[in-house]
Order: structure tokens, then C-alpha cells, then sequence
């Protein structure tokens, strides 16, 4: 049987641990690393992308060209669209990946101290293993006693403050789609009854260029008669230039391009909680208001993350604690135990206390005047409705019969003309109004229904809402 031949070693070398745990740890981080990619933003490119929205009906998921659109559509279209909340979604991303920061324990202290190799070396002039060993050194600092709760449960209500933040914001731009809605409108009607007014001062101006042929008119009465009808004709340009205004303020609330022409219904109903009761009283509706709106839940969520804020500064009072291959204690003494930070956050609790009553004070104040508001535009527009403009009407209609009689002058007629014209835009305007009133009397309530789904919170966290 064949022997292997000895061979004879020398003294064995230590092996590298030290060095075989750095490569091991450094290619760890490395696989772990992200590469950076740069995302350049241009300008032109997204105007390009912002000239390219066209509206879709969101509940029926085609474009609408040929059926008129109301205003539900619309703000669902506003909300999905909107470049502003785009942004507010975008700020809910970042608390999410705070959340995630949040819950991560504090990176271990790997190191070398090199002081033992040195000593040997001058004192001994040689340097062996164990110097080099000793000289390795693991550190790990442990959170101090519901520190990582506190600090999570922060986080998860700064989430939730973000989450109510953008359903406010879509409640108001919604309220803001609705009154846009109405402005849009009340042009487009008041453009049509223009219409309907000149040809009324046409007839008129006939009237009198007829009785100045026969002599029952002077010239001055007949340019009388042709300069109303001059006025009628320019007021139809300004109204023409409102309802263009009022065509691109809808279209920058709803992300469109300026020039968009939507087909707009006429007929629209707010489409409302349904505790929401117009004859209650101003301190039911303030009820409502409290349990509803948006805004005053996000100051909510916002004093709720400044409590867990100070329930983190009061954990972090306690001495930092880190073991490894030796222990440390970090006690705190120059930062007084961490009682100005302390104080700092309970000064900030305290100011997100009194911004909660300073938004239920302002609450309490709008829903009030929206209510009082409402109300007078009912009254008014009973008024012209019943009174004003079925006098104006029915007195303009028995001028014109009277003059064919030649029991009354074409100079009453003109006066009952403006003042059939001046009732009419009244009612228009005080009808446009009062639905106005009536989207603003929801939307201080928070009884407009949103046409999409509140952000929730997690359910999993028994520390949010």
C-alpha cells in the first residue's frame, strides 16, 4: 500500500477571520445597494401631456361628445385629474416610506481599533493575532422601552393626517367643480336670454321706426328705442367674454386644456349625505359638520400624531443602551434628559389642540353664514319669481296691446322694456345663486358626497382611526 509522504510544516498561520467577515459583509451591502437613474423633467414634454387630456365620463368609462355632462361627472373627472392632487398623493408616498423608516431598528457598529497592534508594536516591536482579534469590535444599540412604538405610531397618524389632507383637498376642489359648474352655467343662460331680449328691443325699435313713418314718434324716441337695442348687443360681448372666463376656470379645476368646449347639462342636483336636512337648525347642520368634515378630521389626525410624538420624547429620556462584544450606556446628560425636547413637544400638542378649536370656532362661524345665505337667496328669488318678473312680463305684454289702442306712448313702452329685461337677468342671476349658496351650504357641512372613496386607514394598526 502506497504511503503518502510527510511532509513537514512550519508553525500554522492564523486564519483571516477578522478579514473573511468584512469581505463577506461588504459584498452583502454591495448586492443590497441601489444604483442611482436620473429622471430629468422637461417642461415642453409635459405640456405636451397636459394639452393630450380629454374628458371621460368616469362612471361610464367612454368619452362623452354628444351627451351633455353634469356636474358629478365632472368633479369625479376633477378628482382623478387634477395636477394639484396629484401632488397631495404624491406626499402621502414620502409618509408612507417615513412609516417604513420609522419601524427600522438602529444599523449595528462594526469597527477595528487598531490601538492593541500599536502598543505591541512599540513596546514589543511584534504584533500577533490576538492584537489584531482584539482589536475587532460589534456594537448594537437597543431602543429604549416602547421608543419604536411611539416612534411607528407617530408615523402611522402623520400617514393618516396626509390620507385626510387629500380627501379635503378633493372635497374642496369638488365644492369648487360644482360653483364652476353653476358659473358655466348661469352664462350660457344668460347669453340665451340676451338673445331673447334683443329680439324683444328689435320688435320695439319696429314699433317706433313704424310711428315715426306716421308721425306718432320723434326721431329722438326712435334712436331711444335703436340704442337699447345698441345696449342689449354689447352686453351680449361682455356676456360672451364671461362665459368664455367661466369655460376656463372649469377647465383648469378639471386638468384640461383652456380651450376644451365640454357640452354641459343644465340640470344638475347636489348629490348630498343623507343626513343632511335643509330646514334643520344652524346647530344640527354644525353637528353634521363636526362629523364630516375633512379638514377638521386632518387637525384630529395631526394632534394625534403630536400626542405620539410626545410619548416618543418621553421613552427617550431613558439612558441608550448598546451591547455587542462589550456594552455601552449613553446617560443623557448633556441633554438634560431629554426634557427640552420633552417640553417642545408637548408645546406642540398643545398648539395642535388649539388649532382643533380655532377650526370648530371657524366651522361653527361658515356653516352659519352659509345657512343665513342660503336662506335670503330663497327669499329673493321668491320674490322676483312670484312678484317682480310676472309684473314686469304681463306689464310689458299690455303696453304693447295698449299702444296698438293708442292708449299709452312708446316712451312707457321702452321704460317697460328695461324693466323687463332688468327683472329677467335679476331672476337668472338670483336663481344661479341661490343653487351657488346651496353647494357652499354642503360643502360647510361636509355633507357633499365625494364621487370617489375616502383614503381609509390601515386596519391593521390598532393605533389608527
Amino acid at each position: 500500500m502506497a504511503r503518502t509522504p510527510f511532509r513537514a510544516h512550519g508553525p500554522t498561520e492564523p486564519k483571516p477571520v477578522g478579514t473573511t467577515a468584512c469581505v463577506v459583509l461588504l459584498s452583502t451591502a454591495l448586492t443590497a445597494c441601489v444604483s442611482y437613474e436620473p429622471a430629468p423633467v422637461d417642461p415642453a414634454e409635459l405640456l405636451a401631456g397636459l394639452d393630450a387630456v380629454r374628458f371621460e365620463s368616469p362612471e361610464h368609462a367612454e368619452t362623452i361628445a354628444e351627451d351633455e355632462v353634469g356636474p358629478r361627472q365632472l368633479a369625479a373627472f376633477a378628482v382623478a385629474h387634477n395636477p394639484t392632487l396629484a401632488t397631495a398623493r404624491s406626499r402621502i408616498g414620502i409618509a408612507r416610506s417615513l412609516l417604513v423608516e420609522a419601524g427600522l431598528l438602529a444599523d449595528p457598529e462594526i469597527g477595528w481599533d487598531g490601538m492593541d497592534a500599536l502598543a505591541s508594536q512599540i513596546v514589543e516591536h511584534s504584533v500577533s493575532s490576538v492584537d489584531v482579534l482584539s482589536g475587532f469590535g460589534l456594537s448594537i444599540p437597543l431602543p429604549r422601552p416602547g421608543e419604536l412604538g411611539a416612534k411607528k405610531a407617530a408615523a402611522r397618524w402623520r400617514v393618516e393626517e396626509l390620507r385626510r389632507r387629500l380627501l379635503e383637498a378633493e372635497w374642496r376642489l369638488a365644492g369648487e367643480v360644482y360653483v364652476a359648474w353653476e358659473d358655466l352655467v348661469e352664462a350660457e343662460q344668460l347669453l340665451e336670454q340676451n338673445r331673447e331680449l334683443a329680439d324683444v328691443a328689435r320688435t320695439t325699435e319696429e314699433y317706433f321706426q313704424r310711428a315715426r313713418e306716421v308721425g306718432a314718434a320723434t326721431a329722438i324716441q326712435s334712436n331711444l328705442a335703436t340704442g337699447d337695442a345698441l345696449a342689449i348687443g354689447a352686453r351680449q360681448v361682455r356676456l360672451e367674454a364671461r362665459l368664455r372666463r367661466s369655460r376656463h376656470a372649469l377647465n383648469a379645476l378639471l386638468g384640461l386644456p383652456p380651450s376644451t368646449v365640454l357640452p354641459v347639462s343644465h340640470a344638475g342636483s347636489p348629490a348630498s349625505d343623507p343626513g343632511f336636512d335643509e330646514e334643520a337648525s344652524p346647530e344640527a347642520l354644525v353637528e353634521l359638520a363636526l362629523a364630516r368634515r375633512p379638514d377638521l378630521a386632518a387637525l384630529l389626525a395631526a394632534h394625534r400624531a403630536a400626542d405620539e410624538e410626545v410619548r416618543l420624547e418621553v421613552r427617550r429620556q431613558f439612558p441608550l443602551i448598546a451591547i455587542g462584544t462589550g456594552i455601552s450606556l449613553t446617560p443623557g446628560l448633556f441633554t438634560r434628559f431629554n426634557r427640552p425636547a420633552i417640553r417642545t413637544a408637548i408645546a406642540r400638542r398643545s398648539m395642535s389642540a388649539r388649532l382643533v378649536t380655532e377650526s370648530v370656532h371657524g366651522l361653527r362661524r361658515e356653516v352659519s353664514d352659509a345657512l343665513a345665505s342660503y336662506r335670503e337667496a330663497e327669499r329673493e328669488l321668491e320674490f322676483l319669481e312670484t312678484a317682480l318678473l310676472p309684473n314686469a312680463e304681463s306689464s310689458l305684454d299690455l303696453a304693447r296691446q295698449s299702444f296698438d289702442a293708442g292708449e299709452v306712448t312708446l316712451l312707457e313702452i321702452l321704460t317697460l322694456q328695461r324693466a323687463l329685461v332688468d327683472a329677467r337677468t335679476r331672476t337668472t342671476e338670483a336663481r344661479a345663486e341661490l343653487r351657488r349658496r346651496r353647494w357652499r351650504l354642503l360643502v360647510a357641512t361636509g355633507a357633499l358626497l365625494l364621487p370617489t372613496s375616502a383614503p381609509q386607514a390601515d386596519s391593521t394598526d390598532s393605533t389608527t382611526p
